[in-house]
């Protein structure tokens, strides 16, 4: 008896803590958010040389080699690394930071801070998931972060909401996932502890859940032609809709941490993107 309250302790704290990594990636997103002002502040002390615009480039490089260093510790350990998805991370690396417009090249720093939450995102699900489950999500919840960063600035006064950065956290997800997939870090299953039990999703599951990314999509491109005017609430329909399906049919999948955990992450940040537009159609608030 003592020991079945042990373990249920155990995994109420477990849940608790999950519940606050996830807070934490939040708060790092806002974060980032916040920080514009100092990077831009810092490029323009720099001044306009070439050394303002490689700035970003040298950040995102300096942590490159940080986890190449952490990539050779793990060898001298006897880990398998996985060296195509290794390479992966890197190509992603140098393509997300070549997509930010060359007009403003301090936005080449999101290269760099989206491959650091992808690895915070990666230890907060690796919790719950494991191996190839474990990098799919690492990917698809970085990006919804990258899309509430956007949705943050457009609410922000001296931000603005913008595709082009969307694409730019996403491609920089996948890089940090692919790195994380590599170095097989947070991943108890291929680093040997096997103990997890696997999580399979349902192919109804996948086809709600991958309609449902559809929508968030969908809701970036509306808010996009729709920037400083008015929203109608047919913004908040698709999301909304599509999450009450989702909550009818698999309810186990929305409400509980230890099943399907990512498709339940998925849920909660595609869901929180209709806050926005709600916050926007305040009188007092413009979505920029």
């Amino acid at each position: 008896m003592a020991s079945n309250i042990t373990g249920a302790n155990r995994e109420e704290r477990s849940g608790r803590y999950l519940f606050m990594l996830h807070g934490a990636c939040f708060l790092l997103v806002v974060g980032y958010v916040n920080m514009f002002q100092l990077w831009a502040w810092l490029s323009k002390a720099l001044g306009p040389g070439a050394f303002a615009k490689m700035l970003p480039v040298i950040v995102t490089l300096v942590v490159l080699l940080v986890i190449s260093l952490r990539f050779i510790q793990r060898v001298n350990r006897g880990y398998r690394i996985k060296f195509v998805f290794l390479g992966l991370g890197i190509v992603g690396a140098f393509l997300a930071l070549a997509i930010p417009d060359s007009h403003f090249p301090i936005k080449r720093i999101h290269v760099a801070e989206y491959i650091i939450l992808s690895f915070l995102v990666r230890y907060t699900l690796s919790h719950r998931l494991e191996g190839l489950q474990l990098t799919i999500f690492t990917v698809l919840v970085t990006a919804l972060y990258g899309v509430h960063d956007e949705m943050l600035q457009g609410l922000h006064s001296l931000r603005y909401y913008g595709w082009r950065d969307i694409i730019v956290n996403a491609v920089a997800g996948f890089s940090g996932a692919m790195l994380g997939h590599g170095l097989v870090c947070f991943d108890p299953y291929e680093s040997g502890n096997k103990a997890k039990s696997g999580q399979s999703i349902l192919s109804g599951q996948v086809i709600v859940f991958t309609f449902l990314l559809v929508t968030v999509v969908w809701h970036v491109i509306y808010l996009y032609h729709h920037v400083g005017g008015n929203i109608a609430y047919a913004v908040f329909v698709p999301i909304t809709a599509c999450c009450g399906v989702i909550a009818g049919l698999y309810p186990e999948s929305v409400f509980s941490s230890r099943k399907n955990h990512g498709l339940q992450v998925i849920f909660w940040l595609s869901l929180a993107l209709i806050a926005y537009p709600a916050l926007a159609g305040l009188n007092w608030l413009e979505f920029r």
